[in-house]
């Protein structure tokens, strides 16, 4: 039964009670006998009456109006609670779909992590002979720190026919993107220095140079510019002589005395085109002697930016290598991070690093 049925029922018995009393009390003012003929006799002789007998009619009437408000209320509940079991079967299902979903990013995630370790695991077994350069020249470190697992930056050293090559590589980009040039970089350094045996820095970095363009098939108009800076050494330790060349990378030179030199390096990166064509790049020889270091490295460190957005820059580079020359090779190692942590705190990293300090 709905509430309009319901409350016009329950207006029409409560409207009767209003004839029933009123009819009572006038047959005992009138001081009639108490039965029915006397209740028929009052409500003929008396018109009042009349209006008093349409009470259960007008208030089961007005009862009914109050039930059809109270049955569209309940209608309008039924309606929002049939909703809200759709919409919360619709979250569930919505839940379940991202549950789903994001179990499967897990899993590719996981994958990704995975195969980007292990690539981690073959760039620095490829790449890694930083130990041999330590072992050889016993004051020199390393300070390697990828922005991300795998890096752009690397050190390359390799012992030919009475030289030692020693090269330090920013490649483009970080990350994979790096990655796969620094073993593009890697494997050309190997390739020409092993074919060519007497071959000074000056003609590896022109070598170089026209190899990326060939493997990355890059021409006047192609999308494709990337490339890598890279200061190369060649040390003649018969002679102590240092041959340089540098394609955007030059190297910091502290003599045994303490005195600094800079060594810059040519303009242009290796790979990509250059505005000049037929551009050479040029070697710089310099004479050490035992007890000197030189000092190679990328701009990862001093584009490094701080908490205030200030670059580490050059200028405190150097001046922590003038300070720390002196010291012992890992003391060198940690005071040089320790000095880049605290420069950048919490601010994120933003290139890959590399710092490599030579004992000659």
């Amino acid at each position: 039964m709905n509430y309009r049925t319901r409350y016009f029922i329950y207006g029409a018995i409560f409207g009767c009670c209003f004839p029933v009393i009123s009819s009572i009390v006038d047959v005992l003012v009138q001081g009639l006998p108490f039965c029915f003929d006397s209740i028929i006799q009052v409500q003929r002789t008396q018109p009042l009456h009349w209006v008093i007998d349409s009470a259960p009619l007008f208030l089961g009437l007005f009862a009914m109006l109050a039930g059809i408000k109270q049955d569209e209320v309940m209608q309008m509940n039924q309606n929002l609670e049939k909703k809200v079991q759709e919409r919360t079967l619709d979250l569930h299902e919505k839940n379940s779909e991202l549950s789903l979903a994001q179990k499967d990013l897990s899993k590719s995630l996981e994958k990704i992590s995975q195969s980007i370790d292990y690539a981690q695991r073959i760039q620095m077994a490829l790449i890694s002979n930083a130990e041999q350069m330590k072992s050889d020249f016993p004051g020199s470190f390393l300070l390697f720190r990828p922005r991300d697992v795998v890096s752009g930056d690397f050190l390359w050293y390799h012992r030919s026919n009475g030289y030692v090559y020693v090269a330090a590589v920013d490649c483009t980009g970080h990350g994979v993107p790096g990655a796969f040039m620094s073993l593009i970089g890697y494997c050309l350094l190997n390739k020409i220095t092993s074919e060519n045996k007497h071959i000074g820095t000056a003609e590896i970095l022109d070598t170089i140079h026209i190899e990326i363009q060939k493997i990355l098939n890059q021409k006047r108009d192609s999308e494709v510019h990337d490339g890598m800076e890279m200061a190369l050494c060649r040390i003649d330790t018969k002679n102590k002589t240092v041959d340089f060349s540098g394609a955007g990378m030059g190297l910091c030179y502290i003599g045994a005395n303490g005195e600094m030199r800079e060594v810059k390096a040519d303009f242009f990166s290796l790979g990509g085109f250059h505005f000049k064509p037929n551009f050479k790049y040029s070697t710089q020889t310099i004479s050490y002697q035992t007890g000197d270091r030189f000092y190679m490295f990328s701009d990862g460190i001093t584009d490094q930016f701080n908490d205030k957005d200030e670059k580490f820059g050059l200028t405190r580079l150097r001046k922590n290598m003038a300070l720390h020359s002196n010291k012992p090779a890992t003391d060198q190692e940690k005071l040089f991070a320790a000095e880049i942590d605290n420069w950048k705190k919490s601010t994120r990293q933003l290139d890959d690093m590399m710092l490599a300090g030579i004992a000659l």
